[in-house]
């Protein structure tokens, strides 16, 4: 459980955490993120993090704007491109994200290359591999996700939300 994460701690924050605080889905998530603004944990994402995120908001946000079906929200964009200027809460969501002290680790272009051995040990898709590199390189074994692949990965502390509100 989030709540159980010690103090002074530094971990990594997947995108389901900050989607499941900015959807409203699970107090536990929004919590870790309060805390982190107190400094009483030290958290970290990725670039990939913030795009991952985006795009999950974007589609939840044409979703109930245009009154959509979830299946339906990435071809509805892409057939109707101004509607995406409107999307605004996505955009202020994720801007968002640092002002809860979270440090956006960035990565170099060597990362998709270099992650590729971790996609082959572990079975993971592309954007949790870039992610796994980017902890290692940091030192960082704790992870905040609901992504049950990090469950498989030695070494690493998964500590997962609870979704009631």
């Amino acid at each position: 459980m989030l709540e159980e994460i010690p103090a002074r701690s530094r971990f990594f924050i997947d995108s389901n955490i900050f989607i499941y605080h900015f959807l409203d889905l699970s107090e536990a998530c929004s919590n870790l993120l309060e805390r982190a603004e107190r400094k009483e944990i030290r958290a970290c994402t990725s670039t990939v993090v913030l795009g991952e995120v985006l795009h999950k908001l974007m589609l939840s946000e044409a979703v109930e704007k245009y009154r959509i079906r979830p299946h339906q929200a990435i071809r509805y964009l892409k057939e109707h491109p101004e509607s995406i200027i409107s999307l605004e809460k996505c955009e202020m969501a994720v801007e968002e994200i640092p002002e809860f002290n979270v440090e956006i680790l960035s990565m170099g272009r060597d990362a998709v290359f270099e992650s590729r051995e971790l996609r082959k040990q572990y079975g993971l898709m592309t954007n949790d591999s870039l992610n796994l590199y980017s902890m290692n390189s940091r030192g960082l074994k704790i992870i905040a996700t609901n992504d049950s692949d990090f469950d498989r990965i030695k070494g690493i502390n998964v500590w997962k939300p609870s979704l009631m509100r």
